[in-house]
């Protein structure tokens, strides 16, 4: 019977982490291509990116708040302006931790797209507005009834330190530039190093740099 127990408790971890809550991401779907679209076309406008290989790379990315493009989605925070009623996003000016309602947001981005991901390339690339574009690729989200949410608890939107993001956004285009990359550490867990920790992280850190290096010197010959 033990085995059962287990079962239960996994598949109470899988709805509660895999399945989020499919009606808050049905409530927030047709909001959330509408913003997905516009993101899509501001973001290839700003960094002119117009290749279509580009493009599908952006669409692909679109909806991962690990990637610079889909970062839109951790600033947007999910609200209840009448409790019962359906939910809305409210977007925020700082990008904020993912955690439950931007896995949501996600998820809802993802559901919209998907199957369309081919057609928003296309539109893109032939210089379609955004309302064109949203009407094309969020008429399905946008025709389905938003389901009402009863026992809907709010998570506070909790900002993340922005001069950390940059730092990231520094080490990826670092990344990209030269191959090699860097571990990011908290300040919370550089402040809780000993010396010796420190020394063994540095020296451990420049071999990593150095054998990328070679193989990239291997390569080039």
């Amino acid at each position: 019977m033990a085995w059962l127990a287990v079962t239960a408790l996994l598949l109470t971890a899988t709805r509660s982490i895999a399945g989020v809550s499919k009606e808050a991401i049905a409530s927030v779907s047709c909001e959330t291509c509408e913003m997905a679209v516009e993101e899509a076309y501001n973001y290839a406008r700003d960094n002119k990116v117009k290749e279509e290989d580009d493009l599908a790379d952006l669409v692909d990315s679109l909806c991962s708040v690990k990637k610079k493009v889909g970062r839109w989605v951790s600033k947007l925070d999910i609200i209840q302006e009448t409790p019962g009623e359906p939910l809305t996003l409210d977007k925020q000016e700082l990008i904020g931790f993912c955690k439950s309602e931007c896995t949501i947001i996600s998820r809802a981005c993802q559901n919209s797209l998907r199957g369309q991901e081919e057609t928003l390339v296309s539109l893109l690339s032939s210089g379609s507005s955004p309302k064109k574009m949203k009407g094309k690729i969020c008429k399905k989200a946008c025709s389905k009834k938003r389901p009402k949410m009863t026992g809907w608890k709010d998570e506070p939107f909790q900002p993340r330190d922005q001069k950390e993001v940059e730092t990231e956004d520094m080490m990826a285009k670092m990344k990209a530039e030269t191959g090699m990359g860097m571990k990011m550490y908290k300040r919370e867990d550089l402040m809780g190093m000993s010396e010796g920790d420190m020394e063994t992280m540095a020296a451990r850190e420049a071999f990593a740099h150095e054998r990328q290096a070679a193989r990239m010197a291997e390569k080039e010959l």
